[in-house]
C-alpha cells in the first residue's frame, strides 16, 4: 500500500505576456500546462496581459498592457501589484519567456516572500534569438531583465538544447528538463479521402524569417515541377515573412503554393492530419510545438536541426536535417517518393511516440515533482539535473 503524502496542495502562479495567438508556443503551452498541474492538485492561477479572461478551468487574471514607453514591452502596474499581493501566499511564481516587463515582475514580487521563483527562458537563450532585436533586448537586459533571472531558484528548459543553452549563459542552478505537452486530437479516420486533387506538403506556423520558410519554398521550387501530384500548403499567421515569399514565389514562377491564413482549433488538427508530410525549417525552435501536432495528427515531419527533434529518425516518424536549401531539396525528394503507405506507417509510429512521452497530465506530473523537490517536500526526480 503507497504512503500518502501528507504536503499540502501546491499553490503556482504562472506568468506569461499572453494567451492570444495558438500560433504563439507559450499561448498554447502554458494554459496547457497550467490544465496539467491541476489534474496532479496543483492550486494553479494564471496571470497574463489582456483585455478579458480566458474560460479556462482554473483562474485566469488579466492585467491591462500600457502604451509608454511601448506595448510592445508590457508595461502593468496592474500586473506587477497583483503579483505583490499574491506571492507571500505562494508557494512558487514561474514566469515563461523573457524581454518583457511580465518576466521581470515575478522577481521583483518575491523579494522578502518564501515564495520561489522558476524561470522557463522559453526559446529566448538560443544564439539566433539573441541576435535579434538587439536594440532591445540589450538595455532590457542591463536595466531589469540581467538582476530579475539571477534570482531564479530553479530553470525549466523543455529539451536538452535548451539546457545547455541556459548553461552557456553561465547560470548554475538547478535545471528540470520537461518537454511541452501535446494533446491527442479527434479527427475523421478517411479526412485524408478526397481533401484535395493534390496530395499536400504543408508548413504550419507563424510565417515570420526565424522560421526560414523561404528555404522551403525555394527547395520546393527545385522539385516542384517532377511532382505534379503534390503541392506546398503554408499555413499561419503572416509576422513579418510573407511579403519575401511572394516575391520569390514570382520571381523564381514556383509553382502550386497556396496560404491558408491562420488556422485555430479543429481547424488546425485537420489541415495537419489531411497533409502527408509536414516541414519546419526553422533557424532555432526551443520546442517546436507544430512538430508534436502534426506527430499526434498521424503525419510525419522534416524537422530542421535548430529545433530539438533528433529523435525523429529513432522513432522512425520523420528526418532531422540542416535547413540549407540543398539539403531540404534532398529530403523532401526521398520523403515524396516513398509510398503513400510508407508515409501513414510513419505518421502513425509518430502519434504512439506523442501519446507515450508527451500526454499533458504526464507533464504536469513532472512539473509538480520539479516544485516539490525545489520546496524540500521530496526527493529529486530524474528530470532535474543540479550540475
Amino acid at each position: 500500500m503507497s504512503a500518502v503524502s501528507t504536503n499540502p496542495p501546491l499553490r503556482v502562479g504562472q506568468v506569461v505576456a499572453g494567451v492570444g495567438g495558438e500560433s504563439a508556443g507559450p499561448s498554447y503551452s502554458v494554459p496547457r500546462l497550467c490544465s496539467g498541474l491541476q489534474q496532479t492538485g496543483v492550486n494553479v492561477t494564471l496571470y497574463s496581459l489582456g483585455k478579458e479572461a480566458e474560460p479556462f478551468p482554473f483562474p485566469h487574471r488579466v492585467y491591462p498592457s500600457h502604451r509608454i514607453p511601448s506595448y510592445t514591452l508590457g508595461r502593468s502596474p496592474e500586473l506587477f501589484a497583483a503579483l505583490c499581493n499574491a506571492a507571500p501566499a505562494l508557494d512558487i511564481l514561474h514566469s515563461n519567456a523573457l524581454w518583457m516587463f511580465p518576466n521581470i515582475y515575478p522577481a521583483w514580487a518575491i523579494r522578502g516572500t518564501p515564495c520561489k521563483l522558476v524561470n522557463s527562458p522559453r526559446g529566448s537563450f538560443a544564439p539566433h534569438a539573441l541576435r535579434r532585436s538587439r536594440w532591445k533586448k540589450v538595455p532590457f537586459w542591463l536595466l531589469f531583465q540581467r538582476a530579475a533571472l539571477a534570482q531564479t531558484d530553479l530553470w525549466h528548459a523543455t529539451c536538452q538544447k535548451e539546457y545547455d543553452e541556459i548553461r552557456a549563459m553561465g547560470y548554475r542552478q538547478p535545471v528540470a528538463i520537461i518537454p511541452i505537452g501535446m494533446d491527442l486530437p479527434s479527427f475523421s479516420p478517411d479526412i485524408r479521402k478526397g481533401a484535395s486533387p493534390l496530395r499536400q506538403l504543408v508548413f504550419f506556423g507563424r510565417i515570420h524569417p526565424i522560421k526560414a520558410v523561404d528555404r522551403l519554398v525555394a527547395a520546393w521550387g527545385l522539385i516542384a515541377s517532377a511532382l505534379p501530384d503534390w503541392e506546398l500548403v503554408i499555413a499561419g499567421p503572416d509576422c513579418g515573412g510573407k511579403a519575401a515569399l511572394d516575391a520569390l514565389i514570382a520571381a523564381q514562377r514556383i509553382p502550386r503554393v497556396r496560404f491558408t491564413g491562420e488556422l485555430h482549433k479543429q481547424a488546425k488538427y485537420d489541415f495537419l492530419r489531411t497533409a502527408e508530410l509536414c516541414v519546419l525549417p526553422s533557424f532555432t525552435e526551443n520546442f517546436g510545438v507544430t512538430v508534436a501536432e502534426a506527430l499526434a495528427c498521424e503525419t510525419p515531419v522534416i524537422a530542421s536541426t535548430g529545433t530539438p527533434w533528433s529523435s525523429l529518425a529513432a522513432h522512425q516518424a520523420g528526418w532531422w536535417v540542416d535547413n540549407a536549401v540543398a539539403s531540404l531539396k534532398q529530403t523532401l525528394e526521398a520523403a515524396l517518393a516513398l509510398p503513400q503507405a510508407d508515409l501513414l506507417a510513419m505518421g502513425k509510429r509518430g502519434r504512439e511516440w506523442i501519446a507515450q512521452d508527451f500526454s499533458w497530465p504526464q507533464i504536469g506530473a513532472q512539473m509538480s515533482a520539479a516544485y516539490q523537490w525545489l520546496l524540500g517536500r521530496g526527493s529529486k526526480p530524474d528530470c532535474v539535473i543540479t550540475d
